[in-house]
């Protein structure tokens, strides 16, 4: 019976020794994690924003900002992250972060509030725009009342030649002031186009109609935001293609500076009146 014990009580240990050994060649490898915390602002006032939209790119989860602007996106495996930020209304905006183990990086977001692209098309009635081939007088262009149509508001300008007004055109457009797009409607297809995407950045393509056909969506591409000296004052200048032509200028507090038809040549806003102030001359 002893030599049984002996026996058994070598078994049990050996059991346990091979055990320990296969614990000790296969230790568990503890989980490296790291935190992302930052602080979403409005652009030109520094106002926290809360409930921005946060994601990230490789996607990992999704969170929003509390009334103090913060937020924190916990438990991320380490590596290079967009983290992507959206609010109604604002444009949107992205940074680049590197997240380590053990660290909390830091993430400081500004959006532009839409507003801020609103007076590219200051349409407001009795502002007015006379454009010229050269020295040569050509169209003009006068918001002269405003209307609703299936709930929206439009503003109404008339298109003429000139001199002498021999060729008239109406036109219906209005800002969303929510998503900074332009739009223009077209009465006798009862159909509306997006003509303009103002939060389009320089590089970037949207899709829009500038041109008046209402069976086809072209591609109108930004290659251009900068400042030029336009009407005497340096003002910020959005420059847009479709295609190879038409071109087109639209300035900040001016609206539609300039187009351009191949073969034709451009046509210039030498003259403005907008919210009664006067810019520019009549040649």
């Amino acid at each position: 019976m002893a030599s049984q014990k002996y026996i058994a009580l070598f078994i049990i240990s050996f059991i346990l020794t091979a055990c320990k050994d296969n614990n000790d060649q296969n230790p568990v490898t503890p989980v490296m994690i790291g935190k992302i915390a930052g602080i979403v602002n409005e652009a030109n006032s520094d106002i926290p924003l809360s409930n921005v939209n946060i994601t990230t790119s490789p996607k990992t989860k999704e969170t929003h900002s509390d009334s103090s602007g913060y937020f924190s996106l916990d438990n991320i495996t380490p590596g290079d992250y967009m983290i992507y930020a959206h609010k109604h209304g604002y444009d949107y905006d992205s940074i680049f972060i590197t997240v380590q183990a053990d660290l909390t990086s830091d993430a400081e977001i500004r959006l532009i509030n839409f507003s801020e692209y609103l007076d590219y098309y200051p349409l407001d009635i009795g502002n007015y725009w006379e454009y010229y081939q050269g020295s040569t007088p050509a169209y003009s262009i006068e918001i002269v009342s405003d209307t609703t149509v299936n709930n929206q508001h439009y503003f109404v300008s008339l298109f003429k030649s000139l001199p002498g007004g021999s060729y008239i055109e109406i036109g219906f457009e209005r800002i969303d002031s929510n998503s900074a797009l332009v739009y223009r409607y077209f009465p006798y297809y009862e159909v509306e186009m997006i003509i303009d995407s103002l939060p389009a950045k320089a590089g970037q393509k949207f899709r829009s109609n500038m041109l008046n056909d209402p069976y086809r969506t072209f591609y109108s591409y930004c290659y251009g935001i900068e400042d030029e000296n336009i009407l005497g004052e340096m003002r910020l200048t959005r420059s847009l293609i479709i295609s190879l032509y038409p071109r087109y200028k639209i300035v900040k507090g001016i609206g539609l500076y300039q187009f351009e038809f191949h073969r034709v040549g451009a046509y210039t806003c030498k003259y403005a009146r907008i919210n009664g102030i006067e810019y520019g001359e009549k040649p």
